[in-house]
């Protein structure tokens, strides 16, 4: 049971519907009871990040991924396991991530940098010099500045989830029809 009630849909705005139509996620429904201008900001960040980010997408969401376990999102891990092996992690790389084990043989050079750069920012606020290096080593600063708002914004969207509760969906998201969409 949520913390907070989903809103009763007849009562929204006919482009607040429209987008619902397209995600009927239950983040989605729990984000609708936000005002307007508010949802809709939301939602532009997160399709930024999976549309229009120079941000590989195995490294968006071994970033989200992290950000959830750590932050004990189950919702978020839920949907974003789905998704980061629909952009093609493995197993045994979701397992690595959630384990915060930047030794992994599963993952790659990049990879561990990322894991090491996510666990610093989420921790520490600010990234050390060290872990800062290591990243730019292999992103451009588009890609690490983008990695550090996407970091941010799903601390933002697993603190949301968490503290109104938002109940896990029957399945994932469909995210090929979701990255069509975009």
């Amino acid at each position: 049971m949520p913390r907070i009630p989903y809103p009763d849909e007849s009562k929204m705005s006919e482009d607040i519907r429209a987008h619902l139509g397209e995600i009927p996620a239950n983040v989605t429904r729990m984000m609708a009871v936000a005002s307007e201008p508010v949802f809709k900001g939301v939602s532009q960040i997160g399709s930024a990040f999976i549309g229009g980010s120079d941000l590989p997408a195995k490294l968006r969401e071994i970033a989200i991924l992290r950000v959830g376990y750590i932050s004990k999102a189950e919702y978020e891990t839920f949907q974003h396991e789905a998704l980061g092996r629909f952009v093609g992690l493995t197993d045994e790389q979701i397992d690595a991530v959630r384990a915060g084990d930047t030794g992994a043989a599963a993952l790659n050079e990049v990879e561990r940098a990322v894991l090491e750069f996510v666990d610093d920012v989420v921790l520490n606020v600010r990234a050390s010099d060290a872990t800062l290096a290591g990243v730019r080593k292999h992103l451009t600063d588009a890609q690490v500045v983008d990695l550090i708002l996407v970091s941010g914004a799903y601390m933002m969207i697993s603190r949301f989830l968490e503290t109104t509760g938002v109940e896990l969906d029957a399945d994932p998201i469909d995210w090929d029809a979701f990255t069509k969409s975009q």
